[in-house]
C-alpha cells in the first residue's frame, strides 16, 4: 500500500461533508465517527509497517553515537515520531521518505535538547546542574567559636639533625688552631670550594687542604652529613 504525505487522512472528507451532505446531524455524526475509526486503523497499519525503519535509524544513530546515548532510549523517541507522523500520511504517494525525515528530525532535537555530546567527568557536570556555595573557614556561625579555632594546633617542630651536628662543629672548630678552625669555617660550615676559600685567605689551594687534612673530625662529618 503507498501514502501520500499532507494533511491527515479524511480532512477534504469532512469539509465537503459538512457543506453538501444532506444527512441529519446525528447522521454526520454517526458517519465521521465511523471514518475516525478507519482513520485509525489505518494509522496503525502504517505504524506496524515503517516500525523497523524507525528502530533501524535510532539503532544507527545510537552506534555512531555510543556511549554517549543509550539506545533504547533513541528507539523510543524515534517510535514516538513515527506515531505522531503517521496520520499526516494518505494514500498517494510513498510514506518512508515522509516518516524518515520526521524520525531523524525528532532524534535530533532529542540529541540537541537532552543529551551531553561531550562527556565530561559526573563530578563537574553534576556541580555544573546544581553549584555549591561557598562557606569559608574563618566564618563563625552564631554561639560557636570561629572554624580556624576548632583546627588543631600544629605540632612543634623538632630540632633537625642536620642543627645539632653544626652545633657540635662549631665546638670542634672552637678547638682548633687558627688557620685549621678558618679553612674548616669556610669550607665546611659556609659552603665555600677550597678555591674560594683559599682566595678569601690569599693562599693557595694546598694549603687550604692541607690545613684540612690535619682535621680527622672533618671527615667523620661530612660522611655522616
Amino acid at each position: 500500500m503507498s501514502w501520500r504525505c499532507g494533511r491527515p487522512v479524511g480532512v477534504g472528507f469532512f469539509a465537503v461533508l459538512k457543506v453538501a451532505s444532506p444527512l441529519s446531524p446525528s447522521r454526520r455524526r454517526q458517519s465521521a465517527a465511523a471514518l475516525s475509526r478507519s482513520a485509525l486503523k489505518a494509522r496503525n497499519a502504517l505504524v506496524l509497517e515503517h516500525l523497523p525503519l524507525a528502530d533501524a535509524i535510532a539503532s544507527v544513530m545510537a552506534r555512531r553515537l555510543f556511549p554517549l546515548v543509550e539506545r533504547e532510549d533513541l528507539i523510543q523517541v524515534a517510535r514516538e515520531a513515527l506515531i505522531r507522523s503517521a496520520p499526516l500520511c494518505r494514500a498517494g504517494s510513498p510514506a518512508a521518505p515522509y516518516l524518515r525525515r520526521c524520525i531523524s528530525g525528532a532524534l535530533q532535537h532529542h540529541l540537541r535538547d537532552r543529551v551531553r555530546l561531550v562527556r565530561v567527568p559526573r563530578r563537574l557536570h553534576e556541580q555544573g546542574q546544581c553549584p555549591l556555595g561557598h562557606a569559608s573557614l574563618d566564618a563563625s556561625l552564631d554561639g560557636e567559636q570561629c572554624r580556624l579555632d576548632q583546627l588543631a594546633s600544629p605540632e612543634p617542630e623538632i630540632p633537625a639533625s642536620g642543627v645539632e651536628q653544626g652545633l657540635a662543629l662549631e665546638q670542634l672548630v672552637d678547638q682548633l688552631p687558627a688557620a685549621q678552625a678558618t679553612a674548616l669555617r669556610l669550607t665546611v660550615l659556609e659552603g665555600l670550594s677550597l678555591r674560594a676559600a683559599a682566595e678569601r685567605l690569599e693562599i693557595s689551594c694546598m694549603s687550604v687542604q692541607r690545613a684540612l687534612s690535619d682535621v680527622n673530625q672533618v671527615d667523620v662529618w661530612r660522611q655522616s652529613g
